[in-house]
């Protein structure tokens, strides 16, 4: 068979978000790994799409984060304004905002092998920050293109739906920020305990950055 006309691409995506794209995005949010939506999903959709829908709504949901959180990026909106005669016209006003509700300003420096230590000062700091503003750095996409063994061996120290999660969405190639709910809490510390975790974690109603040496 040869390859799709632009219509034909077009056509299927529309079949299948119809057909299974509001339930991907749906048991996405419920905290599904993609094994668990394909096999959930009444309509037959390939891995590809569920994994692509995925992440899309975790970035759409803010659960992931492309940049830093707490960096600054540009923003722009379009600002109505009226004039004399109530004609109606509208202006582009660029500004900055963070990435997260405030800027990651301090940092507390802690070692990665003190592992009961971490643990409990990654446990207070969720608790005065809520998981909804705790982010932890995520190079999952780096290891497995670059350091396979050590993608085994971490992948190796997680239960069946920790490793199924991780493996099933398409992490790119470059560091991202998840958001510390309670799948992402127990990959953490899983990995801690066989000292596996080194990424930074970022608190973003206390406005700081825990990093790891």
């Amino acid at each position: 068979m040869g390859e799709q006309s632009p219509f034909q691409s077009a056509l299927a995506d529309f079949t299948y978000d119809v057909a299974s794209g509001g339930a991907i995005r749906h048991l996405t949010d419920l905290g599904y790994t993609a094994k668990q939506i394909s096999e959930t999903l009444a309509y037959p959709t390939p891995m590809r799409r569920i994994q692509e829908q995925m992440w899309k709504r975790l970035v759409e949901t803010a659960v992931i984060l492309e940049q830093e959180p707490g960096s600054r990026r540009e923003t722009s909106e379009f600002v109505r304004e009226y004039g004399k005669y109530g004609r109606t016209s509208f202006r582009r006003v660029s500004g900055t905002a963070a990435q997260g509700s405030r800027v990651c300003a301090s940092e507390i420096t802690a070692r990665a092998s003190d592992r009961e230590g971490l643990r409990g000062l990654l446990s207070r700091k969720l608790e005065e920050n809520g998981a909804k503003d705790s982010y932890a750095a995520c190079d999952f996409g780096l290891l497995a293109a670059d350091e396979p063994e050590k993608y085994r061996e971490l992948l190796a120290a997680l239960d069946e739906r920790c490793r199924e999660y991780i493996v099933g969405l398409p992490w790119e190639r470059k560091t991202v920020y998840h958001r510390l709910n309670e799948l992402m809490q127990e990959i953490i510390f899983r990995l801690l305990e066989a000292g596996l975790w080194r990424g930074d974690c970022y608190f973003l109603v206390t406005g700081e950055r825990v990093h790891l040496i």
